[in-house]
């Protein structure tokens, strides 16, 4: 084949290749001009006739039998009229009158058959209804027929340019965030922010990037992955040398390509700011980004966007979204519409939602909730089926389907191309892990590097284009693989012999003297905007040479003196077609600007100075006459300005498709659909409702109405636990809140609703929920507790209304907060210190008379004191209304006003009389606290986004250099390299350097104080080669609900030797999970197990320490830095007989070979974000905390999923030098490529039912593998195919082919000679094997108990230690209750009552305050590491007991220093309990034991309970029920039913032991000079505090004694119920 000439000069010979075939050619005359057509067509037929004149070929007869109708004639007549022109004329009659004779037998043969099967397709068309009978024919011709007589929506050109970006990066000099440095920042953090300044540096991301989408067409933005903002090695640098990472930094940035931040920049989600800047361009066809920027026309999304509301169906998701993003409802269709649409509509069925649930596969699970119920895959499904029902004509896609499959990637991909071509609307995305068959279904690709443009061309292109700058694409490498190695550095393996590779400069500067490039900036800065379109020839279509005195659609009226190539002739069956292969439909009067031949570059005719352009249409107008072929064009049109497009534009401009009362109405029915699939939530707050209101009214029972001033207080009390019961009831919401959080950012984004819409609907909806819960808790307490029933039952109903918007604005609170914490330990800090304000400053707990003045503000605006006045005063005004003259010397209070009632006497006295007047006043402050919280949340969801994958993970600032290494090879040590070596074509094992794709070259590092040489890629300490055989395998797993056990594998034979890798293929995921799992020795429980498998004649269990597991999901601790992670690996998985120093040693080499020194100081929490690179990173984490075990066998669950070429590669070379150092590899794949598959030696293939078809050899690129296939299949196999692709299709797996196969693969596989070969091979490894014994017997943990413990308390020291968020946030939250409390209570006197009854409630507040806290905030954090433990445990790294224990054992210091700043700043200021230093230490002591008893009790109730949120329930519920049965607010005499609660309630010995220290005096034996406080009346303080509230002074040790036996009590439970329930353990075990 000749090559295309590139020189467009008229001296220069230019040669088309052809297939032999002319064109036609169709005169046409006008007016002006005469000008020749091009008839385009017969491309099919050409290439079959020139196949034909090549000779006879059973290829020949099986492309006829395939080609249509249509192209089987036009060779026939083709063939009849050669074979005249020949000579063969009576030959070619005759075939005429024999295939006339065939052609009369076969249809007097077949015609009762043809009808008969009309028959039954016309019965099957009638069966049909509602959406099956619309698309019978497919959703491709739906979407035709609809978009026909649907309001188009208005077509986007995008065109940017001059787009630069750049982040400012501030490198602190602190280290780690820790609970220690927090603390000292306190101090000295002012003051080194003073004096120091911050070093900062600037981050260039894009550098000038220009560019444009068009309608109808896929954009591929390809590029290596992000990586951190703190540079890669920066912990690995000494101190002297962060100047010249500065200066790197600026240089090469280390940011990856840009992609994320270019397509933020498209959706107009950048801006400038004081760490940013944004230069450049954005225009969506004639109008600049940021005056679209609130139109619902553009969509982003990201695979962190993969998120829906857990308690919705799938087809309750996609009902929502379609009402908030399609303006086009059946309500509102045309009559043409109607008559189209009307077998759905009398089904009752809206057309759109039903071809997007079909057209993505989601009707078989549309009624499943969109939580767990659904798979990963499903919920990027169903995040593409929420953008397929919007109105978007831009849609960007930031890694949308991160994790899955490459079949359902490309299914997913093939969606939204078809609909992109139907709707007009353009799609770009940026896909970390491609295929070939993906790579092929994208129109243009963008390939960036490190902020640059380095191609944008047509996909087609970029092969031949780098193909002209020396590098050559072997056949077994897919595309995107090769383009990808160009770009990061690593193309010389493609460069042809003596080619240089290019620089990334350099082929930026080839790229900018391209055509690719002047064409597309013609198109940017082109004055009108042009649609541009890409369109494969069809029959029909007729071009010509035109100079048009006026270009046909142009706005532009000015005479053109170009000459074109135009689109002068449409065929009908083009106009109506518009093939899924083009952009766009072509029309009279486009303009080609580009053409490609036979896959060849594209030619652009458009570029150059107009002389150029002129002989280039002219010259390729004249070569089409013999050109025959695969024909693709470039043509262009302008847009008219028709009123037709503006009406669309208006339309659509808008912001949001409903109106805010219509939105608000659609989130209303969402959130009571929401509600009603959380009745077990519901249930839960109703019980907890119930118990608690059943509680305070059989606790205060039958207290109202009794003129006993102890009673009476009792009642009042009971106002206050009322509403402070009712209020933190809905505490619980905020984490659900919080869950909801991230999906109302994504719809917010796309525009579905208003946040104040979102906001008001909430409300709504809370109403009865809160007003139910206020009944019934109203129900219980008021007629228990005898309280009034006067004036037709008015108290009662006042009460209902008060508790109700207690309650209302309870939740409104916690809404707030959830608006605006980042994570919620944040909210939980939050909403204590809220409600430890709202309850110090409510009036129960200190009498205002004793509130210093600083204070009394908060007093009167706090909506719990104005509720508590208000229940007051209806109760005391309506209950007690006997005057007070009947109880003079019997009421104290009634002395002091013995002309008022009882009632009024007693609020007086309490001092509420004056705020009691006002009756309105406290519903006013109640409503307004409620008005204040939710416009408060409306502007915290409007203003503020939380972002990141967790943001209570601490990140690195700067970290200490790496211990034991040379100064001098740090740099060397911290730079990145690139792989730039050439590199053989042969990608498999055995023929590719070591060091391919390696991040780090093997430097010259060396470990000074061990000598250790990094070169050998061996690891210091031996590995004992192991061999695993297995014979016979099959795993049924039990299906509860069917009844019945569904086989997973059967029958599976193989080995796998040392130095060996082996691949487990086909199957289904899980399949290959559970096949590994068994290899492991970790069968799963769940299901029948039956084979045999042996480790060179150690049975699995006894050598389980030989066998290192990685599972897919990376589950590490977030708080331990790498090297820390693989210490503790390391120290717990290594016997005995390994040293200190050569583990240390062992640990270093595994950083070393798996590239991650430049990491190991950096906590593993940091490195968590959407790039790709830290999948990367992490994978090398969870591969390296196994390789610290020193495994001599390695099994891998997909180990290369989720990430990009680069990392692959690593990834892979990592193995293969782990599997040379001679440890045995297995690890499963799915849908691999031929590179990535010839790293492995063997192959154990899997059909979809499990049954065995292949163990064998891989061979050079696949070619064994794939040549036994090929011996089986019937199909032939074209090299442009890649090996892994055809083998996964014949066994129904491929990416595009997944039909049952026809032949029985594993029949012949099992009477193969294949198979013959492998069991012979079996039976030798079994002789060799019989006899060995095992060097050294193993026991089941290889360290002593005693290391475990410290080990693991160790770990989880460090967890405490670094997760500031949860220590240091607690300490802060104690150092602000103790600074409240103190100047709240500042040094009362015991001058009269009202002193002395506030400062005993000191000590009630206390203790509520830090018990409740300490007992909720430990739940949370419980879980953070659950997965972490149930890894470690299927590893078998330490006894399942040490976990709990180093979790009560770790939080005993930070409790003591909490409990001292309470104590210390609270008491201090109060002056309770600091009479002397014994006074002091003995308060602190017990405050310190009481809350670690109720942490140890929050402890237990989460290990108890299978979820969090029940333990947060019944936490919540016993906490109240001590709280309120503690002796306080009632008396220990007045407790009728609850004395057994009394006794066994630590708040109770917390504070009798807490207020005997602070208040005791020995009255007794005092003198006449006695110091003890008294009351005016001469009685004593102590004496009345120990007469009413049962308190004794000798119970002092008692009750510390009781307080540790609970410590001890609710501790040792926490860990029986860790290790016996089976909620607490792993699921495959």
């Amino acid at each position: 084949m000749e090559e295309t000439s590139k020189d467009y000069s008229p001296s220069s010979p230019m040669r088309w290749v052809g297939n032999g075939t002319g064109l036609g050619e169709v005169d046409e005359r006008s007016e002006t001009n005469k000008t020749t057509n091009c008839a385009i067509g017969g491309v099919e037929g050409g290439e079959i006739m020139h196949e034909v004149s090549l000779g006879t070929s059973p290829q020949v007869r099986e492309k006829i039998e395939k080609a249509s109708p249509k192209t089987a004639r036009d060779v026939a007549l083709r063939m009849y009229e050669s074979m005249k022109r020949h000579g063969l004329r009576e030959e070619a009659g005759k075939a005429l009158f024999e295939i006339e004779e065939m052609e009369e037998e076969k249809d007097d043969e077949s015609g009762v058959m043809m009808r008969k099967k009309n028959k039954e397709e016309e019965k099957n068309s009638e069966e049909l209804l509602g959406m099956d009978y619309l698309m019978k024919d497919g959703f491709v011709s739906y979407l035709r027929d609809m978009a026909r007589i649907t309001p188009p929506i208005p077509q986007q050109v995008v065109r940017f340019s001059g787009i630069k970006y750049s982040k400012k990066l501030e490198i602190r000099e602190n280290e780690y965030e820790t609970f220690g440095n927090k603390l000292v920042g306190c101090f000295v953090g002012p003051l080194k922010t003073l004096f120091q300044g911050k070093n900062s540096t600037w981050m260039h991301i894009l550098k000038g990037v220009d560019g444009y989408i068009m309608p109808g067409s896929m954009t591929l933005l390809l590029g290596p992955p992000g990586i951190h903002t703190n540079p890669p090695g920066f912990s690995a640098i000494p101190k002297i040398l962060h100047f010249f990472v500065y200066k790197i930094i600026e240089k090469s940035n280390f940011t990856g390509s840009g992609k994320s931040s270019l397509l933020e920049v498209l959706a107009g989600a950048v801006k400038s700011t004081k760490s940013s800047i944004l230069d450049g361009t954005v225009k969506y066809n004639d109008k600049y980004a940021s005056e679209i920027h609130l139109s619902r026309l553009i969509a982003y999304t990201s695979g962190q966007l993969n998120k829906h509301i857990s308690f919705l169906s799938v087809r309750e998701t996609l009902e929502f979204a379609r009402d908030c993003t399609q303006g086009l409802r059946p309500e509102n269709f045309t009559p043409q519409m109607r008559k189209f649409f009307a077998h759905a509509l009398v089904e009752g069925q809206d057309p759109f939602l039903e071809y997007v649930l079909e057209i993505l596969s989601l009707k078989d699970i549309e009624n499943k909730l969109a939580g767990e119920e659904i798979s990963d895959i499903d919920h990027q499904k169903l995040t593409t089926a929420e953008l397929a029902l919007g109105t978007y004509s831009v849609m960007l896609y930031d890694q949308p389907f991160s994790g899955s499959d490459l079949a359902a990637t490309y299914d997913l991909v093939d969606t939204v191309r078809a609909i992109s071509r139907i709707q007009q609307s353009s799609a770009i995305m940026s896909l970390t892990q491609l295929s070939e068959e993906v790579f092929n279904l994208f129109d243009r690709i963008i390939l960036l590097s490190n902020g640059h443009i380095l191609y944008q061309g047509p996909c087609q292109d970029a092969i031949p284009y780098f193909a002209k700058l020396g590098y050559v694409k072997p056949s077994y490498v897919e595309s995107h693989e090769f383009l990808e190695d160009i770009i990061v550095g690593a193309g010389s393996q493609y460069c042809t012999l003596g080619a240089i590779p290019l620089t990334v400069d350099e082929l930026l500067e080839c790229y900018r003297v391209s055509d690719h490039y002047k064409d597309i900036m013609r198109i940017v800065n082109g004055d009108d905007m042009k649609h541009t379109y890409w369109v494969e020839s069809e029959p029909g279509l007729g071009l010509s040479l035109k100079t048009p005195s006026k270009y046909h659609n142009s706005v532009d009226a000015k005479l053109r003196r170009d000459t074109e190539l135009v689109v002068a002739k449409v065929s009908p069956k083009i106009e109506h077609s518009g093939g899924i292969e083009s952009t766009g439909r072509v029309q009279i009067g486009d303009v080609v600007t580009a053409i490609s031949v036979n896959n060849e570059e594209m030619q652009y005719l458009s570029v150059g100075p107009r002389k150029t352009k002129r002989e280039r249409a002219a010259h390729v107008y004249s070569m089409l006459k013999q050109e025959q072929g695969r024909i693709r064009l470039q043509v262009e049109r302008y847009r008219e300005e028709e009123e037709e497009y503006h009406t669309q534009w208006e339309q659509f401009q808008g912001p949001f498709v409903q109106t805010w009362r219509k939105s608000t109405k659609t989130l209303i029915r969402r959130q009571i659909k929401i509600t009603k699939r959380l009745h077990a939530l519901i249930k839960l707050r109703l019980f907890q409702v119930i118990i608690l209101g059943l509680f305070a009214g059989t606790l205060f029972y039958k207290l109202g109405g009794q003129y006993n001033q102890q009673k009476m207080n009792s009642v009042r009390a009971l106002g206050f636990v009322s509403t402070m019961s009712i209020m933190l009831i809905n505490l619980v919401q905020l984490p659900l809140y919080m869950l909801q959080r991230p999906i109302f950012y994504k719809h917010r984004a796309q525009r579905f609703f208003r946040t104040s819409s979102y906001v008001v609907a909430h409300c709504i909806v809370n109403v009865p929920q809160t007003f139910i819960e206020a009944l019934v808790y109203t129900l219980c307490i008021y007629f228990l507790a005898g309280l009034p029933l006067a004036g037709n039952m008015a108290p009662f109903l006042e009460c209902l209304v008060l508790l109700f918007l207690v309650a209302y604005f309870g939740s409104s609170v916690f809404f707030f907060l959830s608006a605006i914490s980042s994570i919620p330990e944040v909210g939980n800090s939050l909403a204590g210190l809220l409600v430890s304000i709202f309850l110090l400053f409510s009036g129960f707990v200190i009498y205002p008379s004793n509130v210093p003045t600083y204070w009394k503000w908060l007093i009167y605006v706090n909506p719990l004191h104005w509720a508590n006045v208000l229940f007051c005063k209806y109760q005391f005004s309506e209950g007690y209304r006997d005057p007070c003259s009947n109880y003079l010397r019997q009421l104290p209070f009634c002395d002091q006003f013995p002309t008022m009632t009882a009632g009024k006497a007693y609020l007086t006295f309490c001092e509420l009389s004056e705020d009691a007047k006002r009756t309105w006043l406290p519903y006013a402050i109640l409503l307004g606290w409620i008005v204040l919280a939710n416009f408060l949340a409306l502007w915290g969801l409007h203003n503020i986004e939380f972002t990141g994958a967790s943001q209570s993970l601490p990140y690195l600032r700067k970290t200490p250099k790496i211990r034991n290494y040379d100064d001098d090879d740090s740099e060397n040590e911290f730079q990145m390299r690139n792989a730039n070596s050439n590199i053989s074509n042969d990608f498999s094992r055995h023929s590719t350097p070591q060091n391919l794709y390696s991040e780090h070259d093997q430097s010259n590092t060396t470990i000074n104080e061990y000598h250790v040489d990094m070169e050998e890629n061996a690891l210091g300490i031996p590995v004992e080669p192991v061999t695993l055989l297995f014979e016979d395998l099959s795993f049924s797993r039990y299906n509860k609900g069917l009844n019945e056990s569904t086989p997973v594998f059967s029958c599976i034979a193989g080995y796998a030797k040392p130095q060996i890798m082996l691949a487990l293929l086909g199957g289904s995921r899980t399949s290959k999970a559970t096949l590994l799992k068994c290899l492991a020795g970790r069968i799963p429980l769940i299901g029948s197990y039956s084979g045999n498998i042996r480790t060179s004649d150690i049975r699995t269990g006894a050598a389980s320490r030989l066998i290192g597991y990685v599972e897919e999901l990376d589950a590490h601790q977030p708080y331990l830095s790498v090297r820390e992670s693989l210490q503790f690996s390391a120290a717990l998985r290594l016997g005995k007989d390994i040293s200190p120093m050569n583990r240390h040693i062992h640990v270093e080499l595994v950083l070393d070979q798996l590239g991650l020194l430049p990491h190991c100081n950096q906590l593993v929490g940091s490195l968590r974000d959407a790039t790709g690179k830290t999948f990367e990173i992490a994978k090398k984490i969870s591969i390296a905390v196994e390789l610290a075990a020193n495994p001599s066998i390695l099994l891998l669950e997909e180990p290369v999923s989720g990430l990009d070429t680069t990392g692959t590669l690593n990834i892979l070379n990592i193995l293969s030098q782990m599997s040379n150092s001679g440890r045995t590899i297995i690890a499963s794949l799915t849908h691999p490529n031929a590179r990535t598959l010839s790293f492995f030696d063997l192959a154990l293939i899997l059909t979809k039912e499990g049954n065995q078809v292949y163990f064998g050899p891989i061979g050079s690129n696949c070619d064994i593998m794939l040549g036994y296939f090929i011996s089986i299949c019937r199909t032939q196999y074209s090299r442009k195919e890649s090996p892994v692709s055809y083998i996964m299709g014949a066994l129904g797996l491929g990416i595009t082919k997944r039909s049952n196969p026809s032949i029985n693969f594993a029949e012949i596989y099992e009477a193969s000679t294949l198979q013959e070969t492998n069991n012979d091979e079996i039976s030798i490894i079994k002789k060799f094997t019989k006899n060995r014994k095992s060097k050294n017997p193993y026991a089941t943990y290889p360290t002593p108990y005693s290391l475990q413990a410290v080990l693991v308390l160790l770990r989880t020291q460090r967890f405490l230690w670094r997760n500031v968020q949860y220590t240091y946030g607690r300490l802060t939250g104690c150092v602000m209750i103790g600074l409240l409390m103190g100047s709240l209570y500042f040094q009362i006197e015991y001058s009269d009552t009202y002193g002395a009854t506030s400062r005993s409630l000191y000590i009630y507040m206390q203790v509520i305050l830090i018990g409740v806290i300490s007992a909720n905030n430990v739940i949370p954090q419980i879980g953070t590491d659950r997965l972490v433990y149930f890894r470690e445990k299927r590893s078998r790294m330490y006894l399942p007991i040490f976990y709990p224990l180093s979790w009560a054992v770790g939080e005993i210091p930070y409790f003591f220093i909490a409990t001292l700043a309470v104590v210390g700043i609270g008491n201090g200021l109060a002056g309770i309990g600091t009479g002397s230093a014994v006074e002091f230490i003995r308060y602190w002591i017990v405050l310190f034991m009481f809350t670690l008893s109720v942490t140890y009790f929050g402890m237990m109730i989460t290990f108890l309970a299978p979820v969090p949120t029940l333990a947060a329930f019944a936490v919540s519920i016993v906490t109240s029920l001590w709280v309120s049965a503690s002796g306080v607010v009632v008396v220990l005499s007045d407790i009728k039913f609850y004395k057994w609660l009394y006794w066994t309630n630590p708040f109770q010995y917390a504070m009798n032991a807490m207020t005997a220290v602070s208040f005791y005096c020995d009255t007794r034996n005092c003198g006449s000079e006695c110091q003890c406080p008294r009351f005016p009346d001469g009685s004593y303080v102590w004496d009345r505090l120990a007469t009413v509230r049962s308190l004794s002074y000798e119970r002092l040790e008692k009750d510390i004694l009781i307080l540790t036996a609970m410590c001890v009590l609710f501790s040792s439970l926490a860990f029986i119920f860790f290790i016996a329930l089976k909620h607490n353990s792993p699921s495959n075990v």
